[in-house]
């Protein structure tokens, strides 16, 4: 009889070879990113939306940005809030899923405008403050 499965060596990491491409990870707040392996997916996903005003169901199609990464690869894990940089757009961690064989399906939020103003608003834009009792 043969010991447990090299998950890591024998399927992760072969799959991360041929399917993944460089990323960069901003851990926490960190300024300074670590380069690794993940295998990106924003594929589109439909969801259907029942209204219930009598008029037919809608369908909806949204994005479902993901990233499937080996975790022999992080120092410690990743975690919501985390920031991923891939193919030149930064994205936000939304969601770690622990796939219980060493690889993690993680769930993203784009982020490129994450700090900008709100359209139509004008208080960053002007210089406007809220009052102290606003």
């Amino acid at each position: 009889m043969t010991g447990p499965m090299d998950w890591d060596r024998l399927v992760l990491g072969p799959c991360q070879a041929v399917f993944g491409e460089s990323v960069q990870w901003l851990q926490g707040g960190s300024s300074a990113a670590i380069t690794l392996t993940g295998i990106f997916d924003n594929g589109w996903k439909p969801m259907d939306v029942e209204i219930v005003d009598g008029i037919t169901p809608s369908h909806v199609v949204s994005a479902d940005a993901r990233l499937g990464v080996q975790l022999s690869q992080f120092a410690t894990q990743p975690a919501q809030g985390d920031i991923f940089i891939i193919r030149g757009s930064r994205w936000i961690v939304r969601e770690v899923m622990d796939d219980s064989h060493g690889g993690a399906d993680i769930l993203l939020n784009k982020a490129d405008k994450i700090n900008d103003p709100l359209p139509g608003s004008t208080a960053r834009q002007s210089g406007w403050s809220a009052p102290p009792d606003y």
